[in-house]
């Protein structure tokens, strides 16, 4: 006993001690640890975790730890999707305060594509709520870090916001609104899966808009724009797409499924006059008497990926 209290009587009597001693303990651990030497070690787990489908490298990792957040700068995906993928920062920042009932937080992605994500995820019954904003991506990089056969160029901006159950054992509800400014794809020969080599001519919008609802596995294009009256060729857009996701392997599956798109499709006497092989494989849809020219369309598959799409009027 008497031992005890001479232990107790020793802690109050170093007390100062003892705390600057846990101090700088905490201040080597958070502020002097070399982060970036870690670079190895998540390269390794993410390439674990991801079936070796994932490459993940970066410079340097750096925490703060007044805002608990940590920093991963200059890094570089490669995947089956993705190649040399070039990102400035990541920013990671948790809601300590939800931690005790689900996780929440913010992720900040800067210099991707040329552009910036914000994603902010917090508790909301028993999901969550996400908000994310995509601003001022350059389809040309895209096109390029995903091999995409379309020679497009523009700057897309996407938001989206709604509730999800981030284990996916059920379908998130999300309205989403994407546009892109200044598109443009220049002409010449594309190669698609289902229909082989499609000549097609330039094609220039001043913004295109698609604003839509995903809710029970369905992404329902509510509005979409193709251009204006500005442009040579524009139109609206509506439909909707099968659309589900699924965690496999660590890994977020988006699964396609059947759609259906009904395109309203106008055409300037100059752009028939540059455009008239491409346009010859419309006629059959076009609205007799009209000016400029109309085109209605519906075209709809079994999937988006593989399937040979069905093209019919659309009255």
């Amino acid at each position: 006993m008497n031992t005890l209290v001479i232990f107790v009587r020793w802690i109050f009597s170093n007390i100062s001690k003892i705390l600057l001693v846990l101090l700088l303990t905490v201040v080597f651990v958070v502020l002097l640890f070399p982060l970036g030497d870690l670079n190895d070690l998540i390269s390794t787990q993410v390439s674990n975790l991801t079936q070796k489908l994932v490459y993940f490298q970066f410079d340097n990792m750096r925490l703060n730890p007044l805002t608990t957040t940590l920093t991963i700068e200059n890094a570089t995906v490669d995947s089956p999707i993705v190649t040399n993928l070039n990102i400035d920062s990541i920013s990671l920042s948790p809601a300590l305060s939800n931690l005790w009932r689900k996780p929440g937080g913010t992720l900040t992605v800067n210099g991707i594509l040329k552009g910036d994500v914000l994603v902010e995820v917090s508790p909301s019954g028993n999901k969550s709520k996400v908000e994310l904003s995509a601003s001022n991506f350059s389809l040309k990089e895209l096109r390029e870090t995903a091999s995409l056969p379309l020679p497009m160029s523009g700057n897309l901006n996407v938001s989206s916001q709604g509730l999800a159950d981030l284990t996916f054992t059920e379908q998130p509800e999300m309205d989403l609104s994407v546009v892109i400014n200044n598109f443009e794809m220049p002409s010449g020969n594309i190669n698609t899966q289902q229909m082989g080599a499609l000549s097609v001519p330039m094609v220039q919008f001043d913004k295109v808009e698609l604003k839509g609802k995903l809710s029970a596995g369905k992404f329902q294009i509510e509005n979409g724009k193709l251009g204006s009256s500005r442009n040579e060729f524009y139109g609206d857009v509506r439909g909707e797409m099968s659309l589900s996701f699924r965690i496999e392997n660590n890994r977020l599956i988006p699964v396609f499924g059947p759609y259906s798109l009904s395109l309203d499709l106008k055409a300037t006497p100059d752009f028939q006059q540059r455009a008239t092989l491409f346009l010859s494989f419309l006629d059959g849809y076009k609205v007799p008497g009209s000016s400029p020219a109309n085109y209605k369309i519906t075209i709809s598959a079994q999937s988006i990926l593989g399937d040979v799409p069905n093209f019919s009027p659309n009255r």
